[in-house]
């Protein structure tokens, strides 16, 4: 074991790691101009060799009626047409252009559906290790500091798995319950750790399980990330642990990533990918894994600009993250409602609350509280509600047990659950075949 440990850390952190990470803190310090100029020169070496060695890019760009040598700049990127999960899931090969030796599978995940296959190769994990790395550091955590890790990495059957080579201690996510809360606590006091990586979920309902024994922790630093971090877990995961929460926002895909700033709000890469911000999606290109080239391709998420302008900021600045394009509420008039995450914050006795609609008629909210949350309680959350949906949406609000809310395998969690859009969609599918 020590050695596979070793061997990892040797994997993740050796000289090519620290290159990128030098470079990526180097050019952080560009100017616009700059940034620009090598943003252009990524973009169009990807679009060029994806075009010259990708059997779907090709035949895509061809029957598009693409000419590849009027791409001048990353501002020609209206000119290509979009690509969706769907186009990648049907020619994952034709889409590779790497060496096989050299390529990693991933796996994008949902609560629903089958998830999509995507290839990373070595240099692009070292490449997003570094960007994750830079943005750690600039709140204060460097490699090799103690590093708590609850992020669904474990077996069921193994509760912690620690690294003395990078000074990591992995804990399980699948055993959060009442009877091992003062076991996670006991680990976590006598580790002392300067940083926590974990989903957003998974550290939340570590806050509640300290809650319930009456304790609480100081630890510097929690790194969010795989998930939307809603405001009333953030509200609740700082107070718990005394903690400052930075966020990140990626894909398994590697077609994006956005930074949460000391200012709370984010910023893009522009190095690390190339975006069209849309209503309700963005189109992406990612820049560093040119081995599995995915190009202006669709993620929906709803992501708001910042609609101020920073004359510091060199880099377009992204005022909140909302969520997939199905985490949103729709009305009996067909209004979408999204940010919903409001009403409940700060409701006292709440531990986790979810929505899940399958009709316009009504919505269901399923949450789990504590013994002592009471019908003023109830009729608190029930106002806040109210003041997001109005009075003419009904709901019901349930009192369920954990296992009830709805997560993926991986223990990945949605405020919403429309399963009114996810069969709208289905049904999409069976009319195109």
């Amino acid at each position: 074991m020590r050695f596979k440990q070793f061997i990892e850390k040797q994997f993740r952190y050796n000289f090519y790691f620290y290159q990128r990470l030098r470079a990526i803190q180097v050019q952080e310090t560009w100017d616009k101009p700059r940034l620009l100029e090598h943003q252009n020169r990524k973009f169009l070496a990807l679009i060029n060799k994806a075009y010259q060695y990708s059997p779907f890019y090709r035949a895509f760009y061809d029957q598009h009626g693409v000419d590849i040598q009027q791409i001048k700049s990353v501002e020609d990127i209206h000119a290509l047409p979009h690509i969706t999960k769907t186009d990648v899931r049907d020619n994952m090969e034709g889409i590779f252009i790497g060496k096989k030796f050299n390529r990693v599978s991933a796996y994008t995940s949902g609560t629903s559906g089958n998830p999509t296959q995507v290839y990373r190769d070595y240099q692009s994990i070292i490449e997003e290790g570094a960007y994750q790395w830079a943005h750690r550091i600039k709140f204060g955590h460097t490699p090799g500091m103690k590093t708590l890790i609850l992020r669904g990495n474990l077996h069921r059957d193994q509760k912690e798995r620690y690294n003395p080579f990078t000074k990591t201690l992995e804990l399980s996510s699948y055993h959060l319950s009442a009877s091992n809360a003062q076991w996670y606590f006991d680990k976590i006091s006598e580790f002392a750790p300067n940083a926590v990586l974990a989903y957003p979920s998974s550290i939340e309902s570590l806050a509640n399980l300290f809650t319930s024994i009456n304790k609480s922790l100081e630890i510097p630093l929690i790194f969010t990330s795989s998930e939307t971090l809603y405001g009333h877990q953030r509200t609740k995961i700082e107070h718990v642990f005394n903690a400052r929460i930075a966020d990140w926002y990626g894909n398994a895909e590697r077609t994006i990533a956005l930074q949460e700033r000391r200012d709370y709000l984010y910023e893009e890469l522009p190095l690390y990918s190339a975006n069209i911000f849309g209503d309700g999606y963005v189109l992406s290109t990612g820049l560093i894994n040119t081995s599995f080239p995915l190009i202006n391709y669709q993620v929906d998420d709803h992501i708001r600009l910042h609609s101020v302008h920073h004359e510091e900021a060199n880099v377009r600045l992204i005022n909140c993250i909302q969520g997939r394009s199905d985490d949103v509420l729709i009305l009996p008039d067909g209004t979408r409602i999204g940010l919903l995450w409001g009403a409940f914050d700060r409701v006292p006795h709440l531990l986790l609350a979810q929505i899940v609609q399958t009709s316009m008629e009504r919505f269901e909210v399923n949450i789990v509280v504590t013994d002592e949350f009471s019908r003023e309680d109830e009729a608190f959350l029930e106002r806040k509600l109210k003041e997001f949906v109005g009075e003419h949406a009904p709901f019901t609000i349930h009192k369920v047990d954990e296992k009830s809310i709805i997560k993926t395998k991986a223990g990945k969690f949605k405020l919403v659950i429309n399963h009114m859009l996810k069969k709208a969609s289905h049904e999409e599918q069976i009319v195109r075949l």
